[in-house]
């Protein structure tokens, strides 16, 4: 890839993650950019997943200052499904057609539009009442099975997990924003094991790149602080519409 390609594509991934470091979906824009370039699909979804890892932390570095964090026992549970859902998805990166996936993904998507525009207070005030064991369960399958779909593509992956933990836990955007980016980067790192044994991220890209999403990502994190939950989820609604037309129609 030439120089000029590279710079092309961490300037873009820069914006997105400005953006996408609150509501995700930043590898639905960057994994298709990637490969319009000239890189094979299978390095740049590893590449792409390498540069996420960077882009998790600075965005849990930037919202832990200033979110108050809920149990910590079941983000750890969290942790360790998406850990183990992240390396049977990697191994799966060849065995699954992703166009019928994308329209799976799609799908819930717009269901996902539909409820928080009928819920106009979910993931803007946080519930406190206790979370049954029910909700846990079911919370805890979903994002083992998202943790699977985030090990080997993980676009749209940070959007849905978003939408579970603030229906199943009652949490709100901030709180998610900074949570899912702790999954993430457990859910990457895993991938990226997978990946890198098997000599399939870029580096020479993936360096820049992870540049140019930590520091999108440093600044969306300000702005988001700045914003508030209100605005996170106008920006979420908007983008969850906007990523549904892309997997449906590109």
């Amino acid at each position: 890839m030439s120089l000029v390609s590279i710079l092309l594509v961490c300037c873009l991934s820069f914006i997105v993650s400005i953006f996408s470091i609150s509501v995700g979906g930043t590898s639905l824009i960057t994994v298709p950019v990637l490969i319009s370039l000239g890189m094979i699909s299978k390095n740049a979804v590893a590449t792409n997943m390498f540069a996420l890892i960077f882009l998790s932390m600075s965005g849990a570095i930037g919202f832990r200052k200033e979110i108050r964090i809920p149990d910590h026992k079941i983000i750890a549970f969290l942790s360790i499904l998406t850990i183990i859902g992240s390396l049977i998805g990697a191994s799966l990166i060849s065995a699954i057609e992703k166009n019928i996936l994308k329209k799976v993904i799609a799908i819930i998507i717009c269901i996902i539009t539909c409820t928080f525009l009928f819920k106009k207070d979910s993931g803007v005030q946080t519930r406190n009442e206790k979370i049954s064991k029910i909700k846990l369960g079911w919370g805890a399958l979903i994002i083992f099975i998202l943790g699977i779909y985030g090990g080997f593509f993980s676009g749209g992956y940070v959007t849905i997990l978003s939408y579970v933990l603030i229906l199943t836990f009652g949490l709100n955007f901030l709180q998610v924003a900074f949570i899912t980016k702790i999954l993430n980067i457990f859910s990457s790192l895993m991938a990226c094991a997978f990946f890198y044994y098997h000599d399939l991220i870029d580096f020479s890209i993936g360096i820049p790149l992870a540049f140019s999403m930590s520091s999108g990502a440093f600044l969306g994190t300000k702005l988001a602080l700045a914003k508030g939950n209100l605005w996170i989820r106008n920006i979420f609604i908007i983008a969850v519409i906007l990523l549904a037309i892309k997997l449906l129609i590109f």
